[in-house]
């Protein structure tokens, strides 16, 4: 089901981006990775913007962060852009998590929610003669409630800015 409703999301995503050309302030699309679901963009102005995304995590737990952005583009090719920033994130669900703090991983049995602090790098990709853009990001993270960990969120994803 999860599946299905992934290709329909690239199909519809596919679909919308060859009727439009340009690119917005705001675009929307997925992500693959942690978490898996929806991402979007806000571009305040050409150097800054805020960005998150909302789904899944492993162990079927709901994911969500959100990063504020400053935008470089320090490339020959103007169309690829790097973008660095911070930002918080928070998983809540019913089911237990782990967490990794140091060499030792622990297992959260309840379904109390978890909050983190983000770093985020990545790059991004403007398709040409498209709304379209494509992103890969690391954000290093640290839990730091219910207990006390670190870890990484890695996405890959695709946006539309209609």
């Amino acid at each position: 089901m999860k599946t299905t409703m992934f290709i329909a999301g690239v199909i519809l995503l596919l679909v919308a981006a060859s009727t439009a050309s340009g690119q917005g302030r705001f675009g929307a699309g997925f992500v693959v990775g942690e978490p898996t679901g929806l991402a979007w963009t806000y571009r305040i102005d050409q150097s800054n913007a805020v960005s998150g995304a909302v789904g899944m995590s492993p162990y079927d737990r709901y994911r969500l962060h959100a990063d504020y952005l400053w935008l470089t583009h320090p490339f020959a090719e103007k169309k690829l852009g790097f973008h660095y920033g911070m930002g918080a994130a928070v998983g809540f669900g019913r089911r237990p998590y782990m967490i990794v703090n140091g060499q030792r991983r622990y297992y959260v049995p309840d379904d109390n929610p978890g909050f983190g602090i983000r770093g985020v790098a990545g790059l991004s990709y403007k398709i040409p003669n498209s709304p379209l853009d494509l992103f890969l990001e690391a954000a290093p993270i640290v839990v730091v409630t219910p207990g006390y960990g670190s870890g990484i969120d890695m996405g890959l994803g695709m946006r539309i800015y209609p």
